[in-house]
């Protein structure tokens, strides 16, 4: 049942990593793209989104070690930012050696400057393309089912491999997703399912925040996602910008 109360949502973009996939000597999240950067415009489309019930209590933004003054160029570059960012606080923080511990950092530096957070929404800072359509609907999810996450069910037939490239097992394409982002969470209970997940690292590597919720908390709703959110990774992207 859809929760009613007024409740207070912020929003993690992560944009801690070197990018070094994409060549160029410039993170992709800093690379140009309609008036600013693709970091300015990811974080306009949630600034901008209208959320159900729910009043937007910070944007954090996550960058590698020592970049906090070139994450907020990136951010600045819209000249438009500033008056949509409005009220809203904005944090950057250092992230980590991986998305795991930067989400973390995220995560506990919004615990400290916004302890009355309910609901927190994760983001690739490497995927403008999202919809505020998307947001809202990520955001609704999250407020109904405690987890959520955007996802597309695959078109091509998809194929368990084992190490020698062997097929092992024929999947079920209607039974698969391939999960996007953003991802929505209660937050008191992700923070406290990232704290188990760094106890057991070396023992277990969690490739995003779904998977972490999944175990130590419980089910993520997934919510039908987009075609065009896609997360920059190779040059090919590029052309997309």
């Amino acid at each position: 049942m859809k929760k009613t109360i007024h409740s207070k949502i912020a929003v993690i973009i992560t944009a801690a990593g070197s990018s070094t996939r994409i060549g160029g000597g410039i993170k992709k999240e800093y690379l140009p793209y309609k008036n600013g950067t693709v970091l300015s415009a990811c974080a306009s489309v949630f600034l901008t989104a209208n959320y159900p019930e729910m009043e937007l209590a910070a944007l954090l933004v996550t960058c590698p070690k020592g970049g906090q003054e070139k994450a907020r160029e990136a951010l600045y570059a819209d000249s438009t930012f500033e008056k949509k960012l409005g009220d809203c606080p904005l944090i950057i923080t250092e992230g980590g050696d991986s998305r795991q511990a930067s989400v973390r950092r995220g995560l506990l530096a919004l615990k400290e400057a916004c302890p009355a957070v309910d609901y927190v929404l994760i983001h690739d800072g490497a995927r403008p393309f999202l919809s505020a359509d998307l947001v809202r609907e990520v955001a609704s999810a999250t407020v109904s089912y405690s987890a959520a996450v955007p996802g597309l069910t695959p078109t091509d037939t998809q194929k368990e491999v084992d190490a020698d490239g062997f097929v092992v097992r024929h999947l079920v394409r209607g039974t698969l997703s391939a999960v996007q982002t953003p991802q929505g969470f209660e937050f008191v209970r992700l923070v406290e399912a990232h704290e188990k997940a760094r106890q057991m690292e070396g023992e277990r590597e969690f490739t995003d925040d779904t998977e972490i919720w999944g175990a130590f908390c419980g089910a993520v709703k997934v919510i039908p996602g987009e075609a065009a959110n896609i997360k920059i990774t190779y040059p090919s992207d590029l052309e997309k910008l």
